[in-house]
């Protein structure tokens, strides 16, 4: 077979082409220390390689939502636990003013303290986490929690029951926050009396008158109680009531039953007071209401509330008062180791809850070591495997270029 010049020429040149780009692959490798440096390298570990990176990014998403989730889980505990000191700190005053032997100055001076330490647990109950959201609003972090209303002279929750959610492992959900509608807002107070069934609205305002009557007709289970408006005669209308047990009752002020009353009116019955809305208007029609009694919901904010306006207004001199102050302290009391116990609840959950973080991490920064130690198997270079092969392709190159040094110098005209 004929062998050309220019086959020789362009073969060597090729050959030293090829030798080349193999060194200058091998140095690439080196300098960057990846033994995969496009997916034309090695087409099945290019395809394991980004499935791996995956999975390493995505479990740095999961390791960033644990440490977000810690801040926030640590402010809310701090904020728990200095609320839990108030509460105590409440409780301790509120025994104190039971004493007989306080001075209404003395009252006045508590008042002032329950006073700051309400400002104090509206701060803390308006905490906002790092990113400046408010802590136990909900889904409504840019909604302040707590505000006072003008109109009901009442602190009032403005957020909502939401729970924030988030994945700390592939197959792990945590709750990251709290509401303050589940921390703060279900301390019961003292029943009151609640319209239960109203459909012709004969009853427009319900309300305690005795206290003590009230209590007693409750503890008895005598609610609700039933109404009953029928219209005897045009314009006249009686009232009639009875029990949960089927018992008529009398009104309060000895007033023989059946009552004649008219639109507007107020009707004391078992300690509660109504007052007559829509009345009937035809002797066929019966006009009728029901009034039960119902746990008052309240917060930690209005029972501070509650009590500081009871020491710095209540006169003691007063029999009345005084009855109505040691309601108000027995009351007091019973809210705030409602308010201590969901304390206690809700730290347990957030222990329990960082606990489960910190297994959870665990378990990921031992995934995370598995998985980059899969992506270098299959991504990392050998340098051992490359230097020595680093030195073979150099010498193959050198080979190449003296042999073509010698090649190209052969002609027959040399020997002519």
């Amino acid at each position: 077979m004929r062998i050309s010049t220019v086959q020789i020429f362009t073969n060597n040149v090729d050959n030293i082409s090829k030798a080349n780009n193999d060194l200058f692959r091998t140095q690439q490798q080196i300098a960057t220390g990846k033994r995969v440096l496009q997916p034309s390298d090695d087409p099945l570990a290019s395809a394991q390689i980004i499935k791996l990176k995956k999975e390493v990014a995505r479990n740095d998403q999961f390791q960033g939502n644990i440490d977000v989730s810690r801040r926030r889980l640590e402010l809310e505990e701090i904020a728990l636990d200095q609320l839990n000191n108030i509460n105590i700190r409440l409780r301790e005053i509120s025994i104190q003013a039971g004493s007989t032997v306080l001075s209404a100055a003395d009252r006045q001076t508590l008042a002032t303290e329950v006073e700051e330490m309400t400002k104090q647990m509206l701060g803390l109950m308006n905490t906002k986490d790092v990113q400046g959201e408010y802590l136990f609003s909900g889904y409504q972090g840019e909604q302040k929690t707590y505000e006072y209303n003008q109109d009901s002279k009442r602190y009032q929750f403005m957020g909502d029951d939401g729970r924030r959610m988030i994945q700390i492992g592939p197959d792990n959900r945590i709750a990251s926050t709290d509401s303050g509608l589940e921390l703060f807002e279900k301390i019961e107070g003292p029943e009151r009396p609640v319209v239960t069934n109203n459909p012709d609205g004969a009853v427009t305002l319900v309300g305690v008158a005795d206290a003590e009557l009230f209590e007693a007709e409750v503890d008895a289970g005598k609610l609700p109680y039933s109404y009953s408006f029928v219209e005897s005669a045009p314009g006249v209308n009686q009232l009639t009531v009875t029990n949960a047990l089927g018992d008529p009752v009398e009104p309060d002020d000895g007033t023989p039953a059946p009552l004649t009353v008219t639109a507007g009116d107020e009707v004391t019955y078992g300690g509660m007071t109504i007052k007559i809305g829509n009345l009937p208007d035809a002797p066929a029609d019966t006009f009728t209401a029901s009034v039960g009694a119902r746990p008052e919901r309240t917060n930690p904010l209005n029972v501070a509330l509650e009590l500081s306006e009871g020491l710095r207004n209540l006169d003691l001199n007063d029999p009345d008062q005084k009855d109505q102050f040691k309601t108000l302290i027995a009351d007091t009391l019973d809210m705030i180791k409602q308010a201590e116990e969901s304390n206690i609840q809700a730290r347990t959950s957030l222990g329990a809850r960082l606990n489960a973080l910190d297994q959870q991490e665990s378990v990921n920064t031992d995934y995370q070591l598995f998985t980059k130690e899969t992506l270098s198997s299959f991504e990392d270079l050998d340098y051992s495997e490359a230097v020595s092969r680093f030195a073979l392709q150099q010498t193959v190159l050198q080979a190449a270029y003296q042999s073509f040094n010698q090649i190209r110098n052969l002609s027959l005209f040399n020997y002519l």
